[in-house]
């Protein structure tokens, strides 16, 4: 019932100096998202690293857990065998401190036990996860996770649990530093999406669907607005015709509000708002393109039952994944109607902000029971900047080589930073980038770019997307240093050179044509495996990933026919 609510790693040293201070608000993409999959679980595993080579996520922002195969799980177990394991991962590979957007694979428990002196409470990991920074904003902190997620409150005449916590995001691009306090706490949060369905195959559909659609730039497809069911599940409907008209005003004018029906079918979906306990054929009965978006309020949408292969509590929305959304919404237990997020989400995402970032903004509450399936670098309809990675190419590179990133979008780039093997080794403002970057001999190394549009100064808060590129290249026996750059005949100073790099690109710097271990990394690129720690795994079942590519090259060519 939903009730109303009242009332081992190499790293590079460039002679680049030190690395450019953040100069634009981050966003999801493959340099700030981490990667979690149960270790124990070969198919989560496989799963994980699916998306890591869909998104081209640096291997080291994977996180393989020793994780208990139940769907709830209580505190401890949660602090002890995900929470602190997973931070010592992430310190581990030296990325705490860009990371933004955890995605947590099928085969992650789904809920967290809380003990409160009233009894137990219930929160959803993801949203657990997602205040795991926060702290009490006092001189003597304390975290907010461990304390109660909820509180008994006043619905239609009799007391009921409730969301606590309200959420602090409300507006504009996030960022790895983004913080805010609101009620006494200092919020540091992490926008958590998970991917789940029925099967790992569904899950990996929502892969699929994300990677489509920021291929085709948005679903040429219908919005749609069904009125609620009934009052309770209908309290968001009063937003629908806003919500059209900004539609229409921003050229998608194939948006609709219908009324209430089971079984509404022969639609091509782009995003689909409802609210109903049961639906018929308006799930199955239409096609729901490559990034659309969901919403059901109802109450038991996303608990454990529903990822069942037929489980069904109220509406599942494992139904949806199954139909090809990017991304969909539910919660994990009971939440009351005042928790699931404002239907103007949509607005967000077509403005061009990810799935993350457009889920999130509009989410009334934190560590509550809130659960978001999905792809958080997902963005089809942003104007990500296009990336030019010049003087690699894909395959086997002799020597040390001088790169040059240029980056090119509708408005100003902000920033470019180059990761190898997923450590930063430049950063500067954009639209060009140069470095030099040596390549050991037998070694394979991801080289990724990645470039930041600029907020275009528009009234309100610009969404600032990121585009990207990366290349696998081994290397070859070479010079360990790259050439000198060329002078003009007759100019007796380098530094005047038009085409010389950046003035800080020849300043030296320690063995600078040479590797070296990542100051305060380990030399391994992960945590050994302990009891109860980070695992690491030589790599997935062959079989289990095999299928998951195998189901998906298969449902490509259907829905191509």
């Amino acid at each position: 019932m939903l009730v109303p609510m009242l009332g081992r790693r190499t790293v590079f040293m460039l002679g680049l100096g030190a690395l450019a201070p953040g100069v634009a608000q981050a966003v999801p993409g493959p340099d700030s998202v981490a990667v979690v999959a149960n270790g124990n679980d070969l198919e989560s595993v496989a799963l994980a690293r699916l998306y890591l080579e869909a998104r081209q996520i640096p291997e080291r922002q994977l996180c393989l857990l020793d994780l208990p195969s139940e769907h709830t799980i209580d505190l401890a177990t949660y602090e002890a065998r995900f929470e602190a394991p997973l931070f010592a991962c992430l310190d581990a590979a030296g990325v705490s401190d860009r990371i933004e957007a955890v995605v947590l694979a099928r085969g992650v428990p789904l809920r967290v036990t809380v003990p409160t002196a009233t009894g137990d409470q219930r929160a959803s990991l993801a949203a657990t996860l997602g205040v795991a920074r926060s702290v009490t904003a006092t001189a003597a902190e304390h975290r907010l996770v461990g304390r109660p997620p909820g509180a008994r409150i006043s619905c239609g005449g009799s007391t009921c649990l409730g969301a606590t916590w309200r959420n602090p995001y409300t507006a504009g691009p996030f960022s790895a530093e983004w913080s805010a306090e609101v009620q006494g706490i200092l919020h540091r949060p992490l926008l958590v999406t998970m991917l789940h369905g029925r099967s790992y195959l569904d899950a990996a559909q929502l892969v699929a669907s994300a990677t489509t659609a920021d291929a085709l730039g948005g679903a040429a497809g219908q919005f749609l607005f069904m009125n609620g069911a009934d009052a309770a599940r209908g309290v968001l409907d009063l937003y629908f015709d806003q919500i059209v008209a900004g539609l229409v005003d921003r050229g998608f004018t194939d948006a609709e509000r219908v009324p209430f029906q089971r079984d509404l079918t022969g639609r091509s979906l782009a995003a689909f708002f409802v609210g109903t306990a049961g639906l018929g054929d308006t799930i199955e009965g239409n096609a729901f393109l490559p990034g659309a978006l969901v919403d059901n309020l109802t109450s038991f949408g996303a608990v454990p039952v529903n990822f069942e292969p037929s489980g069904e509590s109220q509406v599942s929305i494992a139904r949806w994944v199954s139909k090809g959304v990017a991304g969909v919404h539910g919660t994990t237990d009971e939440p009351l109607n005042n928790c699931f997020p404002n239907r103007r989400l949509i607005l967000a995402y077509v403005d061009g902000y990810t799935l993350a970032e457009s889920y999130f903004r509009y989410m009334p509450f934190v560590y509550w029971r809130n659960l978001v399936l999905g792809d958080p670098i997902t963005a089809p309809y942003a104007r990500r900047p296009q990336v030019d990675l010049q003087g690699l190419e894909a395959g086997q590179v002799a020597g040390s080589t001088e790169v040059t990133v240029r980056a090119s979008s509708e408005g100003q780039v902000a920033r470019i930073d180059l990761f190898v093997d997923g450590v930063r080794v430049a950063s500067g403002p954009g639209p060009e980038l140069q470095a030099c970057l040596p390549v050991p001999e037998g070694e394979a190394i991801q080289v990724l770019a990645v470039a930041q549009r600029a907020d275009d100064g528009s009234p309100g808060s610009a969404p600032t997307p990121k585009g990207w590129r990366a290349i696998t290249v081994r290397g070859l026996p070479g010079p360990p240093d790259c050439p000198p750059p060329e002078v003009d005949a007759g100019t007796s100073d380098a530094g005047d050179d038009a085409g010389a790099p950046p003035p800080d690109a020849g300043a030296p710097t320690p063995d600078a044509g040479t590797s070296a271990p990542d100051a305060g990394t380990p030399d391994t690129g992960a945590p050994a495996l302990e009891e109860g720690g980070c695992r690491v795994t030589s790599g997935p079942d062959a079989a289990a990933l095999g299928l998951l590519l195998a189901g998906l090259a298969l449902l490509g060519r259907r829905r191509r026919m």
